[in-house]
């Protein structure tokens, strides 16, 4: 370019996710190579930096050979003695807060020639005792400079990594991986800040990098594009694997956001078989512009669906041996077209890259087969043996599905149900929703262990199962121990007489408060959702059913990304677990609920210019003559609408036995979203039910005054009154000062207020392509 002095390059990938399958014997280098490649596009297109967004590693512990040859890349692609010809301009210990707080480049005892800067992802994300992450070894090492991390979730504050290169003056703001449900209601509540410069503000281009769910799988486990500031100029979007590079203009907001997608397929999904790119972003002042560049080391990955019931020649009655010489014909042909794919992708690639694969690799292949209509299925790995030697994946080319039955159908299967004109045995049984906090809050009940919290307990859990955190559930018990001794001995200092029954109701009141925290703290990946038992909602379709089965079949089946439109026609056909966000995301376990409740440069002190001034932005000027500096809140929006938590049994049962005497105590279990037993004196008598038929209702009724009083059980059964817990959220505001940086208040739309405000909203002048 002709104003290269004022031009600041950045190389921008997402998702290398290294050491995928690093076992497998055929694919266990692919993320390797193809971050070898990006590296080396680096240099080759003599990038000022590379910004990474997220999921650099695909394990939240790699192992040691993930490491090393991690380490080993950086090494040999971002040390050297060619100058760094960016300045650095904010405070390192707000941006990196790591024990050698400084940008790499500027350290003395490290020769970088290629500064690499990102945020973690979902599967590299801070966890376990102190917190840490493998990016932070990285960090540590030298090798990356690592930021977006927060050390609050309640109230988060983005403060952006200030980078000046001639007259380009660049904001870079990160935001690493947060649960969506979480960062969704911090947001929602207003308790997220974007800083920005208080000095020349109009002057600096603002990019943010973050990675979360873009797609919407769910009310509230995504973030939606206008919950972002409208100052922002260029938003990168990781976590989603599917490439869509070209920016995207969001109309309401004001500014593009472009995904560059995953450089390695980790699940066999339509968004995988997008082709792959980096994106080489030039900025020049206030604008920029957007160049794609195709990654050559990448394995060839071709998908089909075939509908059997379409196919000319075939029929229910066709012999397995039909169906598997048609399906071997279609496979024969995707390895040609894979093949044809590969030498146009060797051909669309940078000269500098070797090729890291071969002439001939073996692809990926995928055939998608809806059997629906009573044709039989066959064993899959079976029929990957006939092409063991072939492709990269025998074991699961052939993926069988049926599509779920019609709406109107399920309707009305369902209206015919529920009047009592369809046979029983006709319909299956809804399949209930289970949830781990469920499953943990049955375990403590029968188990008497009254001072534990299931939320609490629930995210140890998740900690131990998906980031192999060993000492999670440890580390909660004892956390939970300590904390509620603590409270206790504050309660009861001033008591004298503390017995049995008192200590038993300060652990209730205690276990209460903890609970209440750990909603407000969105533990245990706690969702809106109610009892398939309960008569206030009708029965769940046949539809939503045949999913949540599939969901529970599809083992075979790798979840995909899905960042949008694929092009392979309505997604809703296919199980959903084909074209999720990735393998293991933390929403794998409970979508069957979800769908079953529906809706270096090195230079010299004197040689550096001054920092630019910066203030931190409160509601009105701040003493001592500072800059008055804009304030504002990520977003004008009210709090969303708060529900209580249903109890943590899945199914509502009411049950009760009858003596011919009538002297002996009934029996009954319930669920629901309703308090089953209350905390007084006062007991609860169940309503009795002659048959032991499953009701759709948990009606209680209080006991009469000549009715015996009867105890609560300790069985799975026993209700305490969490029913109706009612979630409030914090007050609490943000009032840490940092020297560096100050808020801007320019949102004035209500985001919830159901209006289309792209008609406020004007064309950029800041995103003209150069030349």
């Amino acid at each position: 370019m002709s104003d290269d002095r004022n031009t600041l390059s950045i190389l921008v990938a997402t998702d290398n996710h290294l050491g995928y399958l690093e076992r497998d014997p055929i694919r266990g280098q692919d993320s390797f190579d193809a971050f070898s490649e990006i590296l080396q596009l680096a240099q080759a297109y003599k990038v000022d930096m590379v910004l990474l967004g997220g999921d650099l590693f695909h394990d939240n512990k790699p192992s040691r050979k993930s490491l090393h040859q991690a380490l080993s890349l950086l090494r040999k692609h971002c040390l050297g003695d060619k100058p760094v010809s960016i300045e650095y301009l904010s405070d390192p210990l707000v941006d990196f807060g790591s024990e050698f707080p400084n940008v790499n480049y500027e350290d003395p005892n490290i020769n970088i020639s290629l500064p690499v800067f990102s945020i973690h992802g979902n599967h590299d994300d801070p966890s376990g005792h102190g917190n840490l992450s493998a990016m932070d070894m990285l960090a540590i090492s030298g090798f990356v400079n690592y930021f977006g991390k927060q050390a609050e979730i309640e109230n988060i504050r983005v403060s952006p990594v200030l980078l000046r290169k001639g007259e380009t003056r660049l904001a870079l703001f990160g935001l690493g991986n947060i649960r969506d449900e979480r960062l969704h209601r911090t947001i929602a509540r207003k308790h997220m800040t974007m800083c920005q410069p208080s000095e020349d503000t109009d002057k600096w281009f603002n990019l943010m990098v973050l990675h979360q769910n873009r797609a919407a799988h769910g009310p509230k486990n995504h973030i939606p594009e206008h919950f972002l500031s409208d100052f922002l100029d260029l938003v990168i979007w990781g976590h989603e694997h599917q490439c869509m590079v070209d920016p995207e203009y969001n109309h309401q907001r004001a500014f593009y956001v472009s995904q560059p997608g995953s450089s390695v397929a980790t699940s066999l999904s339509p968004g995988e078989a997008v082709a792959k790119h980096v994106a080489l972003v030039k900025v020049n002042r206030r604008n920029f512009k957007i160049d794609k560049i195709r990654l050559k080391n990448v394995r060839p990955f071709v998908l089909e669906d075939v509908v059997l019931a379409q196919v000319p020649g075939l029929s229910p009655q066709s012999t397995e041996k039909e169906i598997v010489e048609y399906l071997r014909v279609r496979v024969e042909k995707l390895i040609a077209h894979a093949q044809t794919l590969y030498n146009v992708q060797l051909n669309k690639g940078s000269e500098v890259v070797e090729p890291a694969l071969g002439a001939q690799p073996k692809p990926l292949v995928r055939v998608r087969v809806d059997y629906t209509g009573g044709f039989e299925s066959f064993h899959p790995q079976r029929f990957g043996l006939l092409f063991a030697d072939r492709v990269a994946n025998p074991r699961d080319i052939v993926y069988f599905y049926r599509k779920p039955r019609s709406s109107s159908a399920a309707t009305t299967d369902t209206r015919l149900a529920r009047q009592g004109l369809a046979n029983e045995s006709a319909i299956p049984e809804p399949v209930d929703a289970v949830h781990v906090e469920s499953l943990i809050g049955e375990f403590l009940d029968d188990a008497s262990m009254h001072m534990l919290v299931d939320l609490e307990l629930a995210d140890a859990v998740r900690l131990f199962v998906q980031k192999g955190d060993t000492d999670a559930i440890v580390q909660s018990l004892k956390t939970t121990i300590d904390d509620t001794q603590k409270i206790i001995l504050e309660q009861t200092l001033s008591e004298l007489d503390i017995n049995e029954k008192k200590l038993d109701e300060h652990i209730a009141k205690t276990r209460s408060m903890r609970r209440k925290k750990a909603v407000e703290d969105g533990k245990g990946l706690v969702v809106e959702m109610q009892s398939s038992r309960d008569a206030s909602q009708p029965a769940k379709s046949s539809a939503a059913m045949d999913i949540a089965i599939s969901k529970t079949n599809a083992t075979t089946d790798q979840k995909g990304l899905s960042g949008g439109n694929t092009g392979f026609g309505n997604d809703s056909d296919y199980d959903s677990s084909d074209s999720g966000n990735d393998d293991e995301d933390d929403d794998d376990f409970r979508q069957a609920g979800e769908d079953l409740n529906l809706p270096k440069g090195r230079k010299s002190a004197a040689a550096r210019q001054t920092k630019p001034s910066l203030t931190l932005a409160s509601k009105r000027p701040r003493a001592g003559g500072r800059v008055a500096a804009k304030a504002s809140e990520e977003t004008d929006m009210p709090p969303p609408s708060l529900v209580a938590r249903p109890s943590r049994n899945a199914r509502s049962t009411l049950s009760a036995k009858q003596s011919s005497n009538d002297t002996k105590s009934e029996s009954a279990q319930f669920s629901g979203s309703e308090a089953i037993a209350s905390d007084s004196e006062e007991s609860v008598e169940p309503t009795p039910v002659a048959n032991r038929k499953r009701q759709r209702t948990a009606a209680t009724t209080a006991s009469t005054s000549h009715a015996p009083a009867t105890k609560r059980g300790r069985g799975r059964g026993r209700g305490r009154g969490r029913g109706a817990m009612s979630l409030q959220h914090s007050s609490a505001s943000n009032n840490s000062q940092l020297p560096v940086v100050n808020i801007d208040d320019n949102d004035s739309d209500n985001d919830f207020d159901g209006k289309d405000n792209s008609e406020n909203s004007l064309e950029p002048t800041n995103a003209s392509a150069f030349g």
